[in-house]
């Protein structure tokens, strides 16, 4: 999982390139994290119980998605801004993926550039 720590370390980072491995491991990390809300979510009755009330652990499930959706909203587009410019792509594109995510998916699977492109140097050197 060192993609996860890698991409938080350049919390807001824009410049510069991302290897395949800091963004696929900064994403399995998200996805379990969002993962381990959901069963929260889903473990405190998420279903309204016959009485019209959820219950407060589902309450807590949704509050706490929303904050880590918020922490992790500049990252996640920083990550994937540099992960455009390892392709040579301008980094702009990860913005659609925002939107559409099936774009920046399939740019992640894209190798890298070797050597340096106009981004930066090879973050594989």
């Amino acid at each position: 999982m060192g993609g996860f720590g890698a991409a938080l370390s350049r919390y807001a980072v824009f410049e510069g390139r991302s290897r395949r491995r800091e963004y696929w491991g900064f994403m399995v990390g998200l996805w379990l994290i969002g993962l381990t809300i959901g069963i929260l979510y889903v473990g405190g009755g998420a279903s309204v119980e016959s009485s019209g009330e959820g219950s407060w652990l589902s309450v807590v499930a949704l509050v706490l998605a929303g904050l880590v959706g918020i922490a992790f909203f500049i990252p996640t587009l920083a990550v994937g801004w540099r992960r455009c410019h390892d392709v040579g792509i301008p980094g702009g594109v990860a913005i659609i993926g925002l939107f559409v995510p099936l774009v920046i998916y399939i740019i992640a699977l894209i190798p890298g550039n070797t050597g340096p492109n106009e981004y930066g140097p090879d973050p594989k050197a």
